[in-house]
């Protein structure tokens, strides 16, 4: 599944693979991820004029990694050693950082 426009989306197999979770960027932040992606996600995109910052723990703590806006994927959370290490995901109007 493509992610529309305006979500951010975060797949439970590297390159996209899988189901993804869903989020309309404009919903805000999850400070902890449902149980169907949490500690599960391998790859994002996010198709929002916002960026995400994808956490390892509960309430946007530990390591993290910014995807930006308008496009913005990593394909293989693994190279950030955050496969299967998603908890919660912050999103931000500024930039990445």
């Amino acid at each position: 599944m493509d992610c529309p426009d305006a979500y951010v989306c975060i797949y439970p197999e590297a390159n996209f693979g899988g189901q993804p979770w869903v989020r309309r960027a404009v919903d805000g932040s999850v400070n902890d991820l449902p149980s169907m992606i949490r500690d599960r996600g391998s790859s994002i995109r996010n198709n929002s004029n916002r960026t995400a910052r994808i956490c390892e723990k509960r309430n946007y703590s530990g390591r993290w990694v910014c995807v930006t806006r308008s496009g913005g994927s990593i394909h293989d959370l693994r190279s950030y050693n955050l496969d299967d290490q998603t908890r919660s995901l912050k999103i931000n109007r500024n930039d990445c950082g």
